[in-house]
C-alpha cells in the first residue's frame, strides 16, 4: 500500500525506534554470481537480497517472497536505487537501513541519485496515467501489497518500507491516506 504520511510520521507509527543495521552497498564490491537469475550486473542484488531477508526473518519471515525475489517488494527499491537513482553505476553506494521499534520495523533504501517527483509520480498512479520511464513494476508491486505501507521522502531518494507488527494495515491506511487507483 503507497503511503501518504512523512517518514517522521512513519517512525512514529513504529514507536520508540532504534536503528538495529546500516548497510552501505556498493553493487561493485560483490562477487560476480554465474548462476544468477539476474540480469547481468545485477548478481549483487541477488546476494545482498538474500543476505537481508536473512536478517530480517524474525520479524519478516512470513513476507519473505513479498519482499525479495522477481516480485519482492525489497528487491524493486534496491533496483530502483540501482537502476534509476544510480543509472547502473557499480560503484555508487545504496544505503540501507533497518529500524525496529515496539510496534513495527522499517526498512530504508536510499541513493545518491537526483530522485524524483514523488507527488507527480504518485498523483499519475492514482489517475491511471504512465507514471513511468522504463517498467513501472515498482510503484503497481508497492501499492499492491496487503503487509506493507511504502512510502518516498520528498525528495524521491529515499524508499521506506512499514510494517506492524500486528498487521493492522488499516491503522497505516486511516493514519494517513492510501493512494490507489481512481
Amino acid at each position: 500500500m503507497l503511503l501518504s504520511i512523512t517518514p517522521e510520521q512513519a517512525l512514529d507509527l513504529i514507536a520508540s525506534p532504534r536503528q538495529i543495521l546500516k548497510d552501505r552497498i556498493v553493487p561493485a564490491q560483490f562477487p560476480y554470481i554465474p548462476d544468477s537469475p539476474y540480469k547481468p550486473g545485477y548478481d549483487w542484488l541477488f546476494s545482498y537480497e538474500r543476505r537481508i531477508a536473512a536478517f530480517l526473518e524474525k520479524w519478516l519471515k512470513p513476507f519473505r517472497y513479498e519482499l525479495i525475489g522477481e516480485n519482492g517488494i525489497l528487491c524493486e527499491a534496491l533496483s530502483n536505487a540501482f537502476f534509476h537513482g544510480h543509472g547502473k553505476d557499480p560503484d555508487k553506494p545504496i544505503i540501507v537501513r533497518v529500524i525496529v521499534g515496539e510496534q513495527g520495523l522499517i526498512v530504508q533504501v536510499k541513493d545518491t541519485g537526483r530522485g524524483f517527483d514523488v507527488r507527480t509520480v504518485y498523483n499519475q498512479f492514482r489517475n491511471q496515467k504512465k507514471y513511468y520511464s522504463k517498467a513501472g513494476n515498482g510503484i503497481r508491486l508497492m501499492a499492491q501489497s496487503s503487509s506493507f505501507g511504502v512510502l518516498h521522502d520528498p525528495t524521491g531518494t529515499n524508499f521506506i518500507l512499514v510494517h506492524l507488527f500486528d498487521n493492522t494495515m488499516e491503522k497505516l491506511a486511516s493514519y494517513s491516506g492510501v493512494i490507489k487507483p481512481a
